[in-house]
């Protein structure tokens, strides 16, 4: 069976024991091991799942001109093929691009929206670094095969900002997706092309730290999304509202977003809507002192 190769950087530990199962550590985060193609995917889709922000890649033997392959995951390295040759490339940084920012609502609805989240979040937007809460909508739960179909984003900063789009996708929506959402085929076929709306996205992030409700899935999906429009992938700080959740609230009968709303007395049902979700995520942030105050800039 042939050698396979794997390195890991910023990855949790409980990934690094899953790996030592079946491969041996000769160095720090660099894993080898001989063992089927079979379960040589199913370890690499055990990393891409749990290495969150972290970097890992894989190298394997292969029937090839050069006679090996491999895979990269979460860095800016994106590999490419070249005449039955697998390369590396190396995307062009730009400096800067424009953009427009779609917000989707009328002034009067803003006005309601706001009156309806208006809580006790003014005081964790004082004195903290700039961040950036996201979510996204989506055709299902597989990052490579199913596609996103709405952003939505708020940058709190000295002044708050949104954006947020619907993304074009040549598809028919399945029938549970409409009624979750409200999304239709025709509002799916007017939206922004992927790769304008991922790019705008990523201007809008910037540096900042991104936080979101399970946020390592809507970060897979950008992430491909990325990869597929030969663009640089997200390397960003990431807090993940789920985690301080959980170690705030240990024994809950589930950690979907309805139920931990409930629990923290906020009585607000979830859209299900990109920029309305992260608006009710961002109302749950100030209910967790120890995420609030890692967000909080250090004096």
């Amino acid at each position: 069976m042939p050698l396979t190769v794997i390195t890991l950087k910023k990855s949790p530990p409980s990934l690094r024991g899953d790996l030592t199962k079946w491969m041996q550590e000769i160095s720090t985060g660099v894993y080898v091991g001989n063992f089927n193609s079979k379960i040589r995917s199913e370890l690499w889709k055990r990393v891409i799942e749990n290495v969150g922000m972290g970097t890992a890649t894989m190298s394997y033997a292969c029937r090839n001109e050069i006679g090996y392959n491999f895979e990269i995951h979460n860095s800016n390295k994106i590999p490419i093929d070249f005449d039955g040759i697998p390369l590396v490339m190396t995307p062009a940084i730009e400096n800067s691009c424009s953009t427009e920012y779609k917000y989707g609502f009328s002034n009067a609805a803003k006005i309601l929206k706001a009156k309806r989240y208006k809580g006790n979040i003014s005081s964790i937007d004082t004195n903290t670094k700039p961040y950036v809460i996201i979510d996204l909508e989506t055709t299902g739960l597989d990052y490579i095969n199913n596609n996103i179909i709405e952003i939505g984003a708020i940058k709190i900063a000295k002044n708050i900002e949104e954006y947020s789009c619907i993304v074009k996708q040549n598809i028919t929506l399945p029938n549970a997706i409409k009624i979750l959402t409200g999304i239709s085929d025709a509002e799916l076929k007017n939206g922004k092309d992927e790769s304008v709306a991922i790019k705008e996205l990523c201007t809008f992030i910037g540096d900042k730290a991104l936080v979101g409700y399970n946020v390592n899935f809507d970060i897979r999906f950008i992430n491909e999304a990325l990869k597929r429009n030969g663009q640089s992938q997200l390397t960003n700080k990431v807090y993940d509202v789920m985690k301080y959740v959980k170690r705030d609230k240990m024994f809950l009968k589930n950690y979907k977003l309805d139920t931990v709303l409930s629990e923290y007395g906020i009585n607000i049902k979830v859209p299900h809507r990109a920029i309305e979700d992260v608006k009710i995520i961002r109302l749950l942030i100030s209910k967790l002192d120890g995420l609030t105050n890692k967000l909080k800039i250090q004096k």
